[in-house]
Formats: structure tokens, C-alpha cells, sequence
């Protein structure tokens, strides 16, 4: 595993803590689909694998668990 993965998980690992402190709280479709046009928009986007190449989230419009998007607490 590189530092680049372990960077992934810590990142995904905090905000998951954040989330589960604040309650789970989920955004509505309108508020998901605003927040993946900005990272479509965003230079440091890889549509090639869908994903933020700064904190290594993957990108995708769904309202599922995994998505953060879909999470309200997060920016």
C-alpha cells in the first residue's frame, strides 16, 4: 500500500467520524447533483477514474452510503 492510499483511507476515515458524529445527516438529490457538477468542473477531477485527486473520494451522483456527496455534513 503507498502513501497515497494511506492518505485516501485517513481522509475517507475522518470525514466518515464526522459524519457518524453529526448523525448521518443526508443531502437531498438537488444538493448531490449540484455538488457533482462543481467536482466535474474541477481541475482536479480524473474522470478517467472518477475520483478527487485531493482527497481521493470517488465522484458520483448516486444518493448511496459510500457516495460523500450524499452526505449534508461534508463540503
Amino acid at each position: 500500500m503507498n502513501i497515497k492510499n494511506l492518505h485516501k483511507i485517513k481522509t475517507f476515515i475522518k470525514s466518515l467520524f464526522f459524519h457518524i458524529y453529526s448523525g448521518f445527516p443526508k443531502s437531498t438529490k438537488e444538493e448531490i447533483n449540484h455538488r457533482y457538477n462543481i467536482c466535474l468542473s474541477c481541475d482536479m477531477y480524473s474522470e478517467k477514474i472518477s475520483q478527487c485527486m485531493v482527497c481521493g473520494c470517488n465522484i458520483n451522483n448516486k444518493k448511496i452510503f459510500m457516495n460523500k456527496l450524499a452526505w449534508a455534513d461534508q463540503e
